[in-house]
């Protein structure tokens, strides 16, 4: 990048801080290019607006325009949750059909694979905590426990699934979508 586009970059970034928070967070970051095409799209209509003269317009904004840019904020929020979302939906059809492909092929390989894992990483928390450990080996100990943690909670989330979905929907129903403008009024009269 451009030592004038990280300046440009940089000033878009520090005015829209206070009205759009996570799009100014991500101008600094790998969505830096998306976060800007957004902003362009809201504010001008088109997502190939220069940044400078993005930022030109913003810094002396309208009303109208602080109301797009905090849709164009809330309108990224979404594409991150919904894109995280595919991610966790991907990772779990993963997770879905390595079990089916394990139960059809009658396969005992991840089975296997999973006990020497969580083996592995007991004798090695056993060594770390019932001897000395040799001089100097400390911290080959502590990786080699640190990778077989991981790989123990990989094992753990295969055969008996993730938290972390249970999480999402603990979260989605303690927290229900608002309904739509359109739906709210019908709803009303």
């Amino acid at each position: 990048m451009t030592n004038d586009k990280q300046k440009s970059r940089s000033k878009l970034k520090r005015i829209i801080a206070g009205a759009a928070p996570q799009l100014a967070h991500a101008l600094g970051g790998p969505l830096a290019g998306a976060a800007a095409a957004q902003l362009s799209r809201a504010i001008f209509g088109a997502p190939d607006v220069d940044e400078t003269a993005l930022a030109e317009t913003l810094s002396a904004a309208t009303p109208e325009q602080l109301i797009a840019l905090k849709r164009a904020e809330q309108e990224f929020q979404i594409a991150l949750r919904e894109t995280q979302l595919a991610v966790r939906r991907v990772d779990a059809a993963d997770r879905a059909n390595a079990r089916e492909r394990q139960i059809a092929l009658d396969d005992w390989t991840p089975s296997a694979l999973g006990a020497l894992i969580i083996l592995g990483f007991f004798v090695v928390l056993g060594a770390m905590v019932a001897r000395r450990l040799p001089a100097g080996t400390e911290t080959e100990f502590s990786i080699m426990l640190g990778a077989l943690a991981t790989m123990t909670a990989a094992v753990v989330n295969y055969f008996f699934g993730s938290s972390a979905g249970s999480k999402e929907k603990t979260r989605l129903m303690a927290f229900p979508p608002e309904p739509a403008e359109g739906a709210a009024s019908e709803n009303r009269g």
